[in-house]
């Protein structure tokens, strides 16, 4: 059974305002237990998080999901808003004619902020962000960064505007106790807004979901791979190849994870590389018997292979 690590990182810089980021963490950890598949997920956490640490703790844990826990605004210096308890720092200066990037603040080592743009967080999810299906950006002034995590990642949810500390809190509660309950990233993504809601809140509205176009966050289900076998029939042949080199890392850890010789398998027979593709669910079926012998399961790769072969006729005649 493969195990999602969930990487949680937090920075609240010295000269920001000071964010419950630890009650936020537990709250996760509660709602994960409490869920139907808890066994499922691993919550570990980063604090007083340095910019190389995302690099490090990448290569290190491989994680599945990463959530971002802080600070988000704008890139040249910093100064708080008037209301102490919300998630931005905001620059000096006229931002309109000095076009200032905007990124997610880190600490330095000396505990001070030190910004990090959406284009070097691209790139570093890109150099060594090849396990994670999910990113959280539960910061205010995310969404640029959720919207160029796009390119790297499966689903990105970041945030438009500026949110208050007891509003991100209560997203991740909705969100993730959704994760935990093996409903779909989209429906987690609504609970995390309702659970806003509840709370007598307006910030839910920030909150954006972004994904890769051929994916559908509807349907996808992170606890359960064979999920990702309606999501083949749209994607194109580069999109499956990354979704194996993706499911290879995978395997480089456990070399029996059942989710990933499954999808790898689900893949070649998409490819119609029938060889590959039975080499892979048959060592699935050895590691894990009966493990996907379910009728409806076996009926969508029964008709994965027939559609395949009639296919490769037609281009025979």
């Amino acid at each position: 059974m493969q195990k999602h690590t969930i990487l949680f990182l937090a920075a609240n810089p010295s000269a920001t305002n000071q964010l419950s980021l630890d009650r936020e963490a537990r709250a996760i950890q509660v709602e994960l237990e409490r869920s139907g598949h808890r066994d499922r997920f691993e919550l570990v956490t980063r604090w007083a998080t340095q910019p190389l640490d995302l690099l490090r703790e990448l290569r290190k844990l491989k994680p599945t999901v990463v959530h971002f826990s802080g600070h988000g605004g704008y890139g040249d210096t910093g100064r708080s808003p008037q209301d102490g308890r919300r998630r931005d720092v905001m620059g000096g200066g006229n931002h309109r004619d000095a076009r200032p990037q905007q990124g997610l603040f880190f600490q330095d080592a000396d505990g001070r902020a030190q910004f990090v743009s959406a284009a070097a967080i691209e790139e570093t999810f890109g150099a060594a962000g090849a396990s994670v299906r999910l990113v959280v950006l539960n910061a205010c002034y995310s969404d640029v960064q959720a919207k160029a995590l796009e390119a790297r990642v499966d689903y990105v949810v970041g945030v438009g505007g500026s949110i208050h500390d007891d509003a991100a809190r209560s997203f991740a509660i909705g969100f993730y106790g959704g994760l935990g309950e093996r409903e779909s990233i989209a429906t987690a993504y609504k609970q995390g807004r309702a659970a806003i809601s509840l709370e007598g809140r307006r910030d839910g509205d920030l909150l954006q979901l972004f994904h890769r176009s051929h994916l559908d966050p509807e349907t996808y289900i992170l606890t359960d791979a064979v999920a990702c076998i309606a999501d083949l029939a749209r994607f194109d042949k580069s999109a499956i190849q990354k979704h194996i080199a993706q499911c290879t890392q995978a395997l480089k850890i456990d070399s029996q994870n059942r989710d990933a010789l499954l999808a790898i398998g689900i893949c070649y027979l998409k490819l119609g590389l029938f060889d590959l593709s039975d080499r892979f669910l048959g060592q699935v079926i050895d590691a894990h018997p009966g493990a996907i012998v379910t009728p409806s399961i076996a009926t969508r790769l029964s008709n994965q292979r027939d559609d395949s072969n009639t296919r490769r006729g037609n281009r025979l005649q």
